[in-house]
């Protein structure tokens, strides 16, 4: 194919950002001279800032956008969208890959003026109409990377590998050694990274059980908690809870500069949420546990992380709130079995 133009759309959700990045470095080994701009929301663009695979990234201020519509500013939501379709014509897309699958995304991709509109299989929101093709679906029950991935079928692409992408910068590997140093971590010193909050409160592991976690591992290593600055109220109750000398490192950090910190560790024990994603994306071994959401799906396709879960029969149900008000699919993983998977990793 001789060099093309592609616009990849995938507009938010850490996770599903990184899910999506095996798609640009397949089609960039694929197509070397082809030329690559992702348009991406604020919250997640500064994760795909230093990716080799990408040309340009193109941050759309989806969030303000939504937030216009939702109050009935629709001129100021109007020059916004007809910004994002000036600067997208602008470009010359020839084809557009929408990895996100919404109507929104489906407006973006019909916006930006690519002759070729690929969509993926089974998507909601009437996003197919917008689409000039539909790509096969992948087979079976699927991992969120496999499903991606399959945006690439039309071109013959056999994927060599699963594995996400997520580059960090000197400034920020630089502020995650000063940040340490402060905190008196010395280079070789085992460091275990909690991160006790995730988007939903149906993922979260309870903070007493953190609590637990950091109290047992305070005598084999140093125990960090990390998050953004909305996890501050459930890091508050782990910190109440616990004896430990932990370094609080919530509400600190931007995106790569909390990425920075997670390369730094030893392990990472979290829910399913992005910094997850983030671990697992940089090679960190990670413990998860997970409880609403299926991780054959949304977990470690990788090698070398654990993923802990509990028998329960309503699970997984894919709710942000226990429909039963008893997050007990959460509850039923132990500290002493978090404990048990993160030994193997303090040796």
């Amino acid at each position: 194919m001789t060099a093309k133009r592609f616009l990849v759309i995938r507009l938010s959700s850490i996770g599903d950002v990184l899910h999506c990045t095996p798609v640009v470095r397949e089609l960039k080994q694929a197509f070397p001279a082809a030329h690559i701009t992702w348009v991406v929301g604020r919250g997640a663009a500064d994760l795909l800032e230093a990716n080799p695979y990408i040309d340009e990234v193109y941050v759309w201020p989806r969030e303000k956008w939504e937030d216009h519509m939702r109050h009935g500013r629709f001129a100021e939501a109007w020059k916004l969208w007809q910004q994002l379709r000036l600067d997208l014509r602008a470009r010359n897309f020839d084809i557009a890959l929408d990895v996100h699958g919404l109507f929104l995304s489906g407006m973006v991709a019909l916006a930006s003026g690519a002759k070729r509109r690929i969509g993926l299989s089974n998507t909601r929101e009437l996003n197919s109409l917008f689409m000039t093709e539909i790509a096969p679906a992948p087979e079976s029950e699927s991992h969120m990377i496999q499903r991606y991935l399959s945006i690439l079928q039309p071109f013959g692409i056999k994927p060599g590998s699963y594995n996400m992408t997520l580059e960090l910068t000197k400034p920020d590997i630089d502020f995650a050694e000063q940040f340490l140093a402060s905190a008196g971590i010395k280079p070789q010193q085992k460091l275990v990274a909690l991160i006790p909050a995730t988007t939903w409160s149906a993922k979260n592991w309870p903070p007493e059980y953190f609590a637990e976690l950091a109290d047992a591992l305070a005598q084999h290593a140093r125990v960090m908690l990390c998050g953004g600055p909305a996890d501050r109220c459930l890091a508050q109750q782990v910190l109440q809870k616990t004896s430990a000398p932990v370094i609080d490192a919530v509400g600190h950090t931007n995106l790569p500069q909390l990425a920075a910190l997670l390369k730094k560790s030893t392990v990472v024990v979290t829910g399913d949420t992005g910094p997850l994603h983030m671990a697992i994306a940089m090679g960190i071994p990670t413990v998860s546990i997970f409880g609403p959401t299926n991780p054959k799906r949304f977990g470690p396709l990788e090698q070398g992380h654990s993923v802990l879960e509990a028998e329960l029969g309503c699970r997984t149900c894919h709710k942000m709130k226990c429909r039963f008000n008893h997050q007990q699919c959460m509850k039923d993983v132990l500290p002493q079995q978090v404990i048990q998977a993160i030994k193997p990793y303090l040796h």
